[in-house]
């Protein structure tokens, strides 16, 4: 049986699954140390699970591995038990609402019970913005569809963009800015928002970007101006910058012996987290295999345009 057609094409997959640890072959057993059971079960831990594009290619190459697949969108998940469980019904595909960010005994309480003490042999964090996310309006990721200043990748979360652009003072708005989105003189743009949210508050995400489309102007051909702004919005709403400084270390000590953490960042300011964590952990955890990143194709970025920032950084434990 096929899996199902969905538009999307897995950031740097081919990458990724030449760099799956060696664990995984079964060829592997005949030169493995006795302190390694080649036959033991094996686990990956999909820890932002979208519409499942690694996963299912994994799947298809490792047929006897399974999988806890998190994300912490609850369409996410319901899509996927609509759509991608039932394509591998001899697969243990566990499917959980809950975010990476809470890794840690808490997370691992939804666990299924016989997990409790077992390890992962692959982790794999993508940090962008599913296509669901950005191709739907009223999610409001995109400030090329009309739709409210939402950004909230849970759902169930009421902390939204609109409330951030509609009551930070303008020092906040500013740290924000340049903190978050690496703007760096954000000053004429938060003084137009304050002077719009004067006049009537700002609750579309087209509001937005015209604003600071007309206030900044386009300075750069093919970015939109508004581009750093919605980062910024979106990394605040989600936490992600912090949820990722707090759970990513806790992760490799969950990796089996020789398991490898794969992450996928999409700006500076994450892969720089990502970059830090694993050189600490260099040599005392596990060994960081990607000193250098790895960064997509110009075939690929032609083919999906949406991998044009992707870096990937893969640490190994010992």
């Amino acid at each position: 049986m096929n899996t199902p057609v969905f538009k999307h094409e897995p950031v740097l997959l081919n990458e990724i699954l030449a760099l799956l640890p060696p664990t995984l072959q079964n060829e592997y057993a005949k030169s493995t140390p006795k302190t390694i059971s080649s036959t033991q079960k094996k686990w990956m831990l999909d820890a932002t699970f979208g519409v499942g594009g690694h996963t299912q290619a994994i799947l298809k190459k490792h047929s006897s591995l399974s999988v806890i697949a998190l994300d912490c969108d609850s369409s996410a998940i319901q899509w996927g038990k609509e759509n991608i469980k039932p394509y591998f019904p001899k697969q243990s595909l566990h499917l959980i609402h809950a975010n990476f960010h809470l890794y840690s005994d808490l997370t691992r309480s939804c666990f299924p019970p016989f997990l409790k003490n077992t390890g992962f042999d692959i982790i794999i964090v993508d940090l962008g913005v599913s296509s669901p996310q950005l191709d739907q309006a009223q999610r409001g990721f995109s400030f090329y569809k009309d739709g409210p200043l939402d950004m909230r990748m849970d759902r169930t979360k009421t902390f939204l963009a609109r409330d951030i652009i509609n009551s930070w003072s303008g020092k906040q708005l500013t740290e924000l800015f340049y903190l978050y989105g690496e703007v760096y003189k954000p000053a004429r743009v938060v003084k137009a928002i304050i002077k719009q949210r004067k006049r009537a508050l700002l609750e579309s995400t087209k509001q937005l970007a015209d604003l600071i489309a007309n206030t900044q102007g386009w300075r750069k051909k093919g970015s939109h101006p508004a581009t750093p702004y919605f980062l910024a919005l979106r990394l605040k709403v989600n936490e992600e910058l912090e949820g990722l400084s707090y759970s990513l270390p806790k992760m490799i000590p969950s990796l089996n012996r020789m398991g490898r953490l794969f992450v996928l960042s999409f700006h500076s300011l994450e892969d720089r987290i990502v970059k830090n964590i694993f050189k600490k952990a260099h040599k005392k955890e596990g060994y960081n295999l990607t000193k250098k990143v790895i960064l997509p194709s110009r075939e690929e970025i032609k083919r999906n345009p949406r991998a044009r920032s992707a870096k990937l950084r893969v640490f190994e434990r010992r």
